[in-house]
């Protein structure tokens, strides 16, 4: 019965964002919960928060096959895409349609490889992320 209970709080503790990236797959939808953050290790500082808004993530993306991506996010906040330590500019960003779900959609031109997510800019709980073409 101990057994099981600490497995289950290891399972948690690993799911933690604070402790590395969490990996989302390229055309996946993925709920994320956000950590205040300041407990989070961003390779790149993410723009100064402001309470309540000040709540974030890091996430990787492996891309296979280079091409336009958007990153959305079912809340407002802040999107930077990271790769060999450098943000990466977006070509582009716009809103979700009214009713979708979607706040926030950033496209990015991505070449193969892997890449950082740093979510920043959000108030406390989860959030809604895909990476898709």
């Amino acid at each position: 019965m101990r057994l099981t209970s600490l497995a289950v709080a290891a399972a948690l503790l690993l799911a933690t964002p604070t402790l590395a990236e969490v990996p989302i797959d390229p055309g996946q939808t993925a709920t994320i919960r956000l950590s205040p953050q300041g407990e989070l290790a961003y390779p790149v500082p993410p723009r100064l928060p402001h309470a309540p808004a000040n709540f974030g993530a890091i996430l990787s993306a492996e891309i296979d096959e280079p091409g336009l991506y958007h990153v959305s996010l079912g809340a407002p906040g802040w999107i930077e895409m990271i790769r060999d330590g450098k943000l990466l500019a977006s070509i582009g960003h716009r809103h979700g349609a009214p009713g979708s779900g979607i706040a926030k959609i950033v496209d990015f031109e991505l070449t193969a490889g892997h890449y950082t997510l740093a979510l920043s800019g959000m108030t406390a709980g989860e959030v809604g992320v895909s990476v898709s073409r």
